[in-house]
């Protein structure tokens, strides 16, 4: 509980500086953007697709910034969370069916924390047994958590800004020391889109953009609307530049790792865990880095472990109507996670966990579009928002994003079905290469995500037909 409230008290202002009103809830956010999936699929875009692909995670990261913008004034303005307000306006087949969403969100995000922690030790520790590691891992993610919550709730909330802040200025820093020329080539920044590149391409979107963090920034700041110290509108301008300021650096990492990929690579392409370990090795080339990445991994994993908890709260709260203790939402998402984990590392090995860690974000992109939806009919609601509704042109830019995702999901729903890729070969599985997901099970989220997307886009808040 202590966990919870020092987040409430960190949003509302309670510590010795406002700055922690705004930035604080964001910082805590980003920290699901910074994991070893991430990384590993920026370099694995780079060293198949060199350049081509780098005007569309810029593009990804402005619709993240959009959307955590948005999800932050849903929250202020109403005093409610987004899923408090979808349990609202929509019915209850579809706020299960997001609930699920947001859950396997959830899932996904806390299985790459774990398998990152897990080959971290093992890269640090020259340690060979997956399985041995996995289970350390989830051990020590919990640790952290665990101990602050014994702190004042003041204490506690600073305390989780100031290690987020400090984990993300290392992971940025650290990066530019550990490989410092950079180069920025201008002339191959426009997308070359192909079959080939609809995998990476999904999963550089489910990188960039995670579903459950909607619900969870908007919970963060929903007690800043009983705030009397500063106005909606003020707080609305330092969120986004909080927000503005955060993920630039997100977009640089992805930036510097998806460039130094395609030039350390050559014609090189990554094709399994050891080829992307390699390459990572060719990119930072300072010998502390792996105890960085760890060090980095284990901060990381205490604010991921720490924002999960009030993550499941809030879903299972709103969208199933389950009040469940906070011991459970601690455990349950581990306890899921750490046994998939396991299977992956035990069906396929150290491949299981590489396989895991790409396709985490392809699923996580699969469940974008139909998340999107409610950000961009609430944010435009007059009813619900008042006279702090969207401008026109927010709402447009609010839409263009949620187009980019649902076409990329089509691209790769188009591509898995009728397409002769290398990547759906793969998926379909060649004989003595094991598969983690069914290819069967893959299409069917895909086209049950699209067949939802498109239902949910088609039916309108409560509200709005009450109006009508």
């Amino acid at each position: 509980m202590n966990a919870v409230r020092s987040i409430e008290s960190l949003a509302a202002g309670d510590g010795q500086h406002n700055l922690f009103r705004t930035l604080g809830p964001t910082l805590l956010i980003s920290m699901a953007y910074i994991d070893l999936g991430k990384w590993l699929v920026a370099v694995d875009a780079g060293s198949r697709f060199g350049y081509d692909l780098v005007l569309m995670v810029l593009l990804f990261n402005f619709s993240a910034i959009l959307c955590q913008y948005l999800s932050t004034c849903i929250g202020m303005v109403t005093g409610k969370n987004l899923a408090e307000i979808c349990r609202q306006e929509y019915s209850q087949v579809i706020c299960v069916i997001l609930g699920l969403q947001a859950w396997v969100s959830l899932l996904t995000s806390e299985l790459t924390m774990i398998a990152g922690v897990a080959v971290g030790f093992n890269l640090v520790f020259e340690h060979d047994d997956l399985i041995t590691a996995i289970c350390i891992a989830s051990v020590v993610v919990n640790l952290l958590p665990y101990t602050l919550s014994r702190l004042d709730t003041r204490v506690a909330g600073m305390l989780n800004a100031c290690v987020a802040g400090l984990t993300l200025l290392c992971f940025v820093l650290g990066l530019l020391i550990s490989h410092p020329h950079t180069p920025v080539n201008m002339d191959v920044m426009f997308p070359k889109l192909s079959g080939e590149s609809a995998y990476s391409l999904m999963a550089l979107l489910g990188a960039n953009i995670i579903a459950h963090s909607f619900y969870t920034h908007s919970s963060f700041v929903q007690v800043q609307r009983r705030s009397s110290v500063l106005t909606l509108g003020s707080l609305f301008h330092d969120h986004l530049f909080s927000i503005l300021f955060i993920f630039t650096g997100i977009f640089l990492v992805n930036y510097i790792l998806l460039s130094s990929a395609a030039d350390e690579s050559s014609a090189t392409m990554v094709m399994n865990f050891q080829d992307a370990m390699e390459l990572m090795h060719q990119i930072f080339t300072n010998p502390a880095a792996p105890i960085v990445l760890l060090v980095i991994l284990l901060f990381s994993s205490h604010i991921i472990s720490l924002t999960c908890i009030v993550s499941s709260d809030v879903i299972s709260e709103n969208f199933f109507g389950m009040k469940l203790p906070l011991s459970a939402h601690h455990l349950l998402p581990k306890g899921f996670s750490m046994i998939l984990t396991i299977y992956c590392a035990k069906v396929a090995g150290p491949g299981g966990i590489y396989q895991s860690l790409i396709m985490c974000p392809v699923i996580q992109a699969m469940l974008l579009p139909s998340s999107i939806i409610p950000i961009l009919r609430v944010s435009s609601s007059r009813l619900l928002m008042g006279r702090y509704r969207v401008s026109l042109y927010v709402e447009i830019l609010a839409f263009l994003a949620f187009l980019l995702a649902l076409f990329t999901n089509i691209i790769f729903a188009a591509e898995i079905l009728f397409g002769d890729s290398t990547w759906t070969n793969n998926l379909k599985g060649d004989p003595g290469s094991p598969v983690i997901l069914p290819y069967s099970v893959i299409v069917l989220i895909s086209c049950a995500s699209i067949a939802f997307t498109l239902f949910i886009a088609v039916t309108p808040l409560k509200s709005a037909s009450n109006e009508s």
